[in-house]
């Protein structure tokens, strides 16, 4: 798991603005068009920078070791994320690279200390923001301790795919399996294991770089141990697998 950055959310910032207010900082702030496979942010040529997600999606990643890209975050539109001390947000030695065509804002550290850190309304949030990361932070640690990697699976499969209305088609998570495995901290073997036994039971179906889910309730059961071997009456607690049960 790296936590040596994370996504600040743009809505949540800027939620006190008026829309004039809005348009002005927009303008201030240069727009770049990035097209898909662009690296935005290469960490051996740091530099102090913020981004801010206008449209498209981007990856964060780091080279582990052995040469393979680990998947650390994947913001998307209204995100915010970057190398900007004042703000917490550190990349040291994570890569940024645009998944998809994207539009990104550019703010230099007087543009954050000029337009944001100056107006009381957005650095309240910044605050609010920083201290829901710690929470946030304080969850991902509970769940590497505790959950499987069966279990860590479907609830970030959950969290990454929004509801979709009665009658339309599965939500479609958009990751590779090296991908998705970075993010909840397991290799890359285990995590399509574990997708395997999911679509077994007939919860996601699998496919090329995207993930449909397929019963968002029953994932969501996973999630919450649903799945675990129950323990022996009398016994000790049996340390189950999280293998699935039919």
């Amino acid at each position: 798991m790296d936590d040596d950055h994370f996504c600040l959310s743009e809505v949540a910032l800027f939620r006190d603005l008026s829309r004039r207010e809005m348009a002005a900082m927009a303008e201030a702030a240069p727009m770049r068009t990035v097209p898909p496979g662009e690296i935005v942010y290469d960490p051996t040529r740091p530099v102090s920078v913020l981004f801010i997600v206008k449209r498209g999606r981007f990856r964060l990643f780091r080279t582990a070791a052995d040469g393979h890209a680990v998947t650390t975050a994947l913001p998307g539109p209204g995100a915010i994320f970057g190398e900007m001390d004042m703000l917490g947000l550190k990349m040291r030695g994570t890569w940024a690279e645009a998944l998809d065509g994207g539009d990104l804002c550019l703010m230099s550290r007087a543009d954050v200390r000029h337009m944001l850190l100056s107006d009381a309304r957005i650095a309240t949030r910044i605050a609010e923001q920083l201290g829901a990361r710690i929470a946030d932070l304080e969850d991902r640690l509970a769940d590497m301790a505790c959950k499987s990697v069966l279990e860590r699976v479907a609830h970030r499969l959950c969290v990454l795919a929004a509801p979709v209305p009665p009658g339309a088609d599965a939500e479609t998570v958009r990751l590779t399996h090296g991908q998705l495995a970075g993010l909840i901290g397991a290799t890359r073997e285990r995590t399509t294991t574990v997708l395997g036994e999911l679509a077994q039971h007939g919860l996601v179906s699998l496919h090329r770089g995207r993930i449909r889910i397929r019963d968002r309730a029953g994932l969501a059961a996973v999630a919450d141990g649903a799945a675990r071997t129950p323990h022996r009456p009398g016994g000790p607690p049996r340390a189950g697998d999280g293998s699935l049960r039919p």
